[in-house]
């Protein structure tokens, strides 16, 4: 996946392996530590400045890895 800019299309990736993997945010809450409340805003793009760290978690949580490459343009 290439980043645009818009965090919101990491968000939809993240929403979609939810499905796929049926884990609800619930699940995600109890892994991370995070309230469902802010699992949900991040989720939803409530939460704007999201830090690496942070996706790492997301990732983390929904059993995926975060990779993160340079390729020269």
């Amino acid at each position: 996946m290439r980043y645009n800019g818009d965090i919101m299309e990491i968000m939809k990736k993240i929403e979609h392996i939810k499905i796929d993997e049926n884990i609800t945010n619930k699940d995600i809450s109890e892994k991370t530590g995070k309230s469902k409340q802010t699992v949900s805003n991040l989720l939803n793009g409530q939460s704007k400045n999201i830090t690496l760290d942070t996706l790492k978690n997301l990732s983390d949580a929904v059993g995926y890895d975060l990779i993160i490459d340079f390729k020269k343009k």
